[in-house]
């Protein structure tokens, strides 16, 4: 080898360097020292989080960048100033290609769905407080039983409880679905070593009763990714996604009607449940802090 000739480890190519990732993977080497000082985190402590890891993404095929969402998803959880928070991951149990439904419409399900009927209702508006006319809502949730159309085969047609709507000239939506329940959110075999670790940290297994919403518009900063819970679901402190995740802002809450004449006006065969939530999106002409239709003048 020539004495002009670089090794092969020195031919770093300053092209190909990133300044930005150089910094990152300092201040996470950083953050990591820090809890090792202060905390005390040890290499085996690590060891057990990937090991976790895989055997969360062994067990149900999801992709360990997805299976690490409890880690971070509180963290890069977005909305502040008055907007509804948004997150900014695509959730593991989103299907794409959903069938668009009219509004007010029904999300798909079978002819006997198990669980109570719920009719939800709210506006799309802007940081003004202005309504968001067209936007397209994607709406998912789980089946009573706390499964996933479209991902395991469970009997369930792929888009069971999945739909699209698109808001009215008043930002308005609404449709009928069965209300959903909390379901483990750790589920197959041999994750033993996985429940031991949540309860370790104080957090159930569980998720909170919740619906997946998607919203996209052209004059959106960026699309609205986030789930709405239903406030006093006891599961809701304990989420082991994490409890932050599921803020007051992002709790609807729910009313049961037993009464015959409004059962029978909305044609259910018994009691059924209405919730009202309204989102707060950021626009390209939204302010920076968002101002809600009560405060409007």
């Amino acid at each position: 080898m020539s004495a002009s000739t670089p090794a092969p480890w020195e031919a770093v190519d300053p092209v190909l360097v990133n300044p930005r990732a150089v910094r990152l993977v300092e201040a996470f080497k950083d953050a990591l020292a820090r809890m090792r000082d202060e905390h005390g985190l040890t290499f085996d402590d690590l060891n057990t989080v990937t090991t976790l890891l895989e055997q969360l993404r062994d067990a149900t095929g999801v992709p360990l960048s997805l299976v690490a969402m409890p880690l971070f998803s509180e963290v890069f959880q977005g909305g502040q100033d008055g907007y509804t928070p948004s997150d900014d991951v695509v959730s593991p149990t989103y299907v794409p290609g959903s069938p668009l439904i009219s509004n007010p419409g029904v999300l798909p399900m079978r002819p006997d769905e198990p669980g109570i009927p719920l009719v939800t209702s709210g506006r799309v508006l802007d940081g003004h407080g202005a309504p968001l006319a067209g936007a397209e809502l994607v709406i998912y949730h789980a089946s009573n039983d706390g499964m996933y159309s479209g991902i395991w085969d469970d009997g369930q047609p792929r888009y069971n409880l999945r739909a699209r709507q698109l808001t009215d000239a008043d930002g308005c939506y609404a449709f009928t679905t069965v209300t959903p329940a909390p379901y483990p959110g750790v589920q197959g075999e041999g994750l033993d070593d996985v429940a031991r670790a949540v309860a370790a940290i104080g957090r159930s297994t569980y998720r909170p009763a919740h619906i997946h919403y998607e919203i996209h518009h052209p004059e959106l900063v960026s699309s609205f990714r986030g789930e709405v819970y239903f406030a006093g679901d006891p599961v809701i402190p304990v989420d082991f996604v994490g409890p932050k995740l599921a803020a007051p802002s992002l709790q609807a809450t729910v009313v049961r009607h037993e009464a015959p004449e409004d059962v029978a006006a909305h044609g259910f065969d018994g009691p059924f449940n209405t919730a009202v939530f309204d989102f707060v999106v950021r626009t390209r002409t939204s302010p920076a802090t968002a101002v809600h239709p009560q405060e409007t003048v």
